[in-house]
């Protein structure tokens, strides 16, 4: 599998004069896209210019990976009938995802692109209400499930409701696909942040993300990369927090203890945890 993935920049695919400089920009993970950047009369020249670049093989770098038109559609049926068989990608976007079976029949169809017959890593992006209430089922696919996207701009218009900076409207949606991700060991990422001169408002949406569960953000612009990577990477300040914390629960282990105090806070076996993964984390991210 692949990860983590702080940040998940996309390159509209028929630019192939970008996809370079993509690469370069930092990102843990360029999109080559064939869906939204796209429009229809462009689908073909997309993906020759994708495949084109991805056979030309690679340093080493960001994951490299490509965003399918939705499966249930022509343009998607054409995308996974030209990607079988092929290499030198690292996983697969699915858009507009609302069922399992979604993922299965694209974990068969591009079965054959991997060494050995093994299935691509899927991301599938969680757009709709249904979706979302299905978000548990969609993770539990039998399919390489890598991490969870949430798509707010399709989200929000299918509930017939503004974004907002406050995300309020996003709240539900956040927590059902952290919680989703987390109960499958896969990635959960945040929706992209459209205000591209609101480098404030971005990290604000990164730490609220974060602050329910998301590992990463996706991107639409360079300059959004380096604040979401700052963002969903541990601080030094969390990671002094956090070895004080293990060092503090091991000396009452020693002395008898379960639980015991830093500072004015109580720690015990889940605080543990939880400063552990993070420094595993940091330990990745290096």
């Amino acid at each position: 599998m692949i990860g983590p993935l702080r940040s998940l920049l996309f390159v509209p695919g028929t630019r192939a004069d970008r996809f370079e400089k993509a690469l370069s920009t930092g990102a843990d993970a360029v999109v080559f896209d064939m869906e939204d950047s796209v429009g229809p009369a462009q689908k073909d020249q997309a993906r020759g210019a994708i495949a084109e670049f991805l056979a030309a093989g690679r340093q080493a770098g960001p994951h490299r990976l490509i965003r399918l038109n939705p499966v249930h559609t022509a343009f998607g049926t054409a995308d996974l009938e030209f990607f079988r068989g092929r290499d030198g990608f690292d996983g697969v976007l699915l858009p507009k995802v609302d069922a399992p079976g979604t993922l299965e029949t694209a974990a068969r169809a591009l079965a054959t692109s991997r060494s050995g017959g093994v299935a691509s890593p899927l991301l599938p992006l969680l757009e709709s209400p249904r979706a979302v209430l299905r978000a548990l089922e969609i993770a539990s696919a039998d399919a390489p499930v890598a991490a969870l996207l949430l798509g707010a701009e399709d989200l929000a218009a299918a509930l017939g409701v503004t974004r907002t900076m406050d995300g309020e409207e996003l709240i539900l949606a956040r927590a059902q696909i952290a919680m989703a991700a987390a109960a499958v060991g896969a990635e959960a990422i945040d929706a992209v942040f459209t205000h591209l001169d609101d480098e404030e408002g971005l990290r604000r949406d990164c730490a609220r993300a974060r602050g329910v569960g998301f590992g990463g953000k996706m991107a639409i612009h360079p300059r959004q990369v380096a604040i979401i990577n700052e963002a969903f990477t541990p601080s030094d300040a969390e990671l002094d927090q956090a070895r004080r914390t293990i060092e503090t629960y091991e000396a009452a282990l020693a002395a008898g203890q379960g639980v015991t105090r830093l500072g004015s806070d109580m720690v015990e076996l889940p605080m543990v945890v939880r400063a552990r993964r993070l420094i595993a984390l940091a330990g990745r991210l290096r």
